[in-house]
């Protein structure tokens, strides 16, 4: 299945499944700060439905945002509307191994493990070698991966209720999730499951959607950065900006540039 299929038929749950993820309040500033501290242009690859483009736009700070999913990026401009920074947004439908910016940009960031979407490693050395060409010198690219543990694996194989709310409808509804793991491919295979419940509480509907991730060990993305030609600056393994270490690190955050 494609990156845009999957993100097309997830859009509709897309806002509750980031809202009740344990790292997207963390990152939200994160990468919000690193936006409105920026020289532009900024660029968001990913944008999904704006969660981080409107509010770093509501602070003032013009994006552009990327996104394969047509629907996802019609989420982020409703979103961005509604908050009154429509204006401060342009959105470009494209994959990010092949966006065209109009001019390079000062800052490209790549959140929320979303280049774990490219699932082989040439694909994830294309993108970022694309990306280091639509930088200008000394533009950064601001990026975070799955740090995967044996902890972190054994979580994300355990079925978990991740959220429970109405619908749109007005339906009852749990939201579950649980992943097939491969440490061998470094693939994970997201699998989750709407139930709405009638009013005495029994099944009246279930509804799958899967997406596909990967990640990267910290040794082969810090390869992959240098072989595209950057210089990396830090990585974090925390939103908070703590040095990475193998044995504190929760996350691993990137930021890179192009030399001048």
């Amino acid at each position: 299945m494609s990156v845009i299929s999957e993100y097309d038929s997830f859009a509709d749950i897309y806002e509750v499944w980031t809202d009740t993820a344990a790292s997207t309040g963390a990152n939200l500033a994160f990468y919000v700060d690193a936006y409105v501290n920026a020289a532009g242009p900024v660029v968001e690859l990913g944008v999904g439905d704006g969660r981080i483009a409107v509010a770093a736009a509501a602070r003032g700070r013009s994006v552009i945002g990327v996104d394969l999913s047509t629907a996802m990026l019609e989420r982020c401009r409703r979103r961005a509307e509604s908050a009154g920074v429509g204006g401060r947004l342009t959105l470009l439908h494209a994959d990010f191994r092949h966006f065209e910016l109009a001019a390079p940009a000062g800052l490209i960031a790549l959140p929320y493990h979303s280049l774990g979407h490219l699932t082989s490693v040439d694909d994830k050395r294309h993108a970022l070698a694309h990306v280091f060409s639509q930088l200008r010198p000394g533009g950064r690219f601001v990026f975070d991966d799955f740090l995967m543990t044996p902890a972190l694996i054994d979580h994300m194989r355990r079925v978990q209720l991740r959220a429970e709310y109405r619908s749109t409808a007005g339906v009852d509804t749990l939201l579950w999730v649980t992943s097939l793991v491969d440490p061998a491919s470094q693939s994970i295979k997201v699998v989750t499951w709407e139930d709405q419940l009638d009013t005495e509480g029994t099944l009246c509907q279930r509804r799958y959607r899967r997406l596909s991730l990967s990640w990267l060990e910290p040794s082969q993305a810090r390869t992959l950065l240098t072989d595209a030609g950057f210089v990396v600056e830090a990585c974090f393994g925390d939103f908070a900006g703590t040095p990475f270490s193998d044995a504190t690190a929760h996350e691993q955050v990137w930021i890179a540039r192009r030399p001048l």
